[in-house]
């Protein structure tokens, strides 16, 4: 018998990571509703990588879709893959990269905290970091905050500051690695296919999409999940680009472009064939505009003086022989 919780599907993008064993046991062992906890695990693992072996958890928790990491084609798309292969309309969503660490009861903790705010509401930060091999978290109580730092190559960058929160704090700024709010809202905002090998603008991206469709972030005021920061131990899907050759810098560019397109960055001009499938879909809601966020937000002058054209322009030279 379920209890009043509702079911929590735990979306995870892993490549080549060992440390999605013991992330997928941390936060089974310290939930407190165990029955209620589905793990969904996109693997993206070489010949050489160890077998994953997740028989601690109860099979029907556990939905596992295991690729070659030669197919991979990014975080935006490997969460889009988990959340049409996966998951199936459990109540709750949380997003987690595959190297994290939690508190114990967690998952009432993440429940209550957004049971305290409306049903358009998304739970979202960068964690505080946790140490490899090690069992002790941290302890402080102050929250990282989100903050827009710089745009860089013609994608806003996020960096984040210290504040101690009584209650969760209305932001406008969501990221990727920690987000947790009702199942629901993503069909509203769905994950895009459409944004192969792309990184940096998937913080941006949503974060904008979130806005326009009248979808509220928040950061939480108590320290629930801690990430791995560093990415010395394990490989990362960057290592694609000496193996799939100017194909890794395409699905960049081409989703770059839709970036562009979709945040009314730069009018891409005789691009947008190539990049315009299914914007209505994926793109952003009528709720409020573009330019409401750039200007409540604080980017409006930034991506004004941005250079736009150069950037896309000199993209374009590198790879015209292979497009």
């Amino acid at each position: 018998m379920k209890n009043i919780l509702g079911d929590i599907f735990i979306s995870i993008a892993c490549y080549r990571d060992p440390e999605v064993i013991p992330t997928v046991k941390d936060a089974y062992d310290k939930s407190k509703y165990k029955k209620n906890i589905i793990f969904g695990v996109y693997a993206q693992m070489s010949d050489e990588d160890k077998n994953l072996d997740f028989s601690f958890i109860p099979e029907k928790q556990m939905r596992l879709m295991v690729k070659s990491n030669i197919r991979a084609r990014g975080p935006t798309y490997a969460r889009y893959l988990i959340y049409e292969k996966l998951y199936k309309n459990e109540m709750y969503y949380l997003q987690i990269d595959s190297h994290t660490r939690f508190v114990e009861n967690w998952d009432e903790e993440l429940v209550n905290m957004l049971h305290s705010l409306k049903a358009n509401s998304v739970i979202s930060t960068y964690p505080r970091g946790y140490h490899l091999n090690s069992n002790n978290l941290p302890t402080e109580k102050s929250m990282n905050v989100l903050k827009f730092k710089k745009i860089r190559n013609g994608i806003p960058i996020l960096t984040s500051f210290v504040e101690t929160l009584n209650e969760p704090k209305r932001n406008l700024f969501w990221a990727a690695g920690y987000s947790f709010c009702y199942g629901a809202i993503f069909k509203f905002v769905p994950f895009d296919p459409h944004l192969k090998n792309i990184f940096w603008g998937e913080e941006f991206l949503m974060s904008l999409r979130f806005y326009t469709h009248g979808i509220k972030i928040f950061t939480p005021h108590k320290n629930v999940v801690f990430t791995l920061w560093t990415r010395d131990y394990r490989h990362t899907f960057w290592e694609l680009k000496n193996i799939i050759g100017s194909k890794f810098e395409i699905y960049g560019f081409l989703s770059f472009l839709r970036l562009c397109e979709i945040g009314k960055l730069y009018d891409i001009g005789f691009f947008k064939e190539k990049i315009s499938k299914e914007l209505e879909k994926y793109g952003v809601g009528s709720k409020k505009s573009c330019e409401d966020y750039y200007k409540i937000s604080g980017l409006s002058e930034f991506i004004k003086n941005e250079n736009y054209e150069k950037i896309i322009s000199n993209i374009y030279l590198s790879l015209k022989n292979d497009l």
